[in-house]
């Protein structure tokens, strides 16, 4: 029975994905020139005989600066296209006016949340393989790691990413406000995950609130595969770390939902808006 709600789900928005693929055009955009923005700047901060690219090489320990961005700027989109498409998903449905109907259905209300996530897993997973793309050819970087070493890299991530998403999935449906919360988290991934430099040039007391983020570790883990060659032991504690504080979070994500599924039963709020 929670298969078939699951599928229905999935089945419904991956036909409303398909039946509009304008989104295909934004996919084959943003990866290009979303790391541009810190390219240019390590470019144009590195000097003219870029003698600032060897401080940049000594601290993050490759030569690959564009690589090490990049990787970092891919995690990230991820993250925050998944926080707006899946973070908003039940609030979207309400808007829509179908969210209070199919909340009476005898079903598990969080079944609604897994087969929404359905497309977004889609979406990340186009993202990932158009950046991968676009990175080697257009801007000539050599990744390293086997295909299945970058497969695994993104399965590792996918805790934190919609374990958070859940989080907001829940809390969205109880404030009624999604831009908010987005931005104030997109905006400390952006900021304390290191999505363009290491996080060991931060205060110290930065780099403590970075490490309560599992996309630190990810984004880590990620660099010493596809960047610098290395293999998955020698990235095995930033992929325990990742892991364990995700897995943390999507319990989190699932107590928020049942906080908030006990509240809309109590107070008959789904038709506010």
């Amino acid at each position: 029975m929670r298969f078939r709600t699951v599928a229905a789900v999935a089945r419904k928005d991956l036909v409303q994905f398909f039946r509009y693929p304008s989104w295909f055009v934004q996919i084959l955009i943003w990866p290009m020139i979303f790391p541009l923005i810190y390219i240019l700047s390590a470019l144009g901060m590195a000097g003219p005989n870029k003698e600032g690219l060897q401080a940049y090489t000594s601290v993050t320990g490759t030569d690959s600066f564009m690589g090490f961005i990049v990787v970092g700027t891919m995690t990230y989109m991820w993250a925050n296209i998944t926080m707006w498409s899946f973070g908003s998903y039940l609030r979207n449905e309400q808007n829509r006016g179908t969210l209070e109907s199919n909340w009476l259905c005898p079903i598990h209300k969080f079944d609604i949340l897994i087969g929404g996530s359905v497309v977004s897993i889609v979406n990340a997973v186009l993202i990932s393989i158009v950046s991968v793309i676009e990175y080697r050819f257009v801007y000539g970087i050599h990744f390293t790691g086997s295909i299945f070493h970058w497969v695994f890299m993104f399965l590792i991530l996918m805790p934190a990413v919609y374990g958070i998403s859940a989080i907001f999935a829940s809390l969205v449906l109880w404030v009624k406000e999604t831009n908010s919360l987005v931005q104030l988290v997109r905006g400390a991934i952006m900021i304390l995950c290191g999505i363009s430099f290491p996080i060991a040039v931060m205060p110290q007391w930065m780099q403590a609130l970075a490490k309560l983020l599992p996309f630190t570790f990810g984004i880590s883990a990620a660099r010493t595969i596809m960047v610098s060659g290395g293999t998955l032991a020698e990235a095995a504690s930033d992929i325990a770390l990742c892991l364990a504080e995700g897995i943390l979070y999507l319990a989190m994500g699932r107590i928020c939902f049942r906080a908030v599924e006990n509240k809309v039963k109590e107070t008959g709020s789904l038709d506010r808006f």
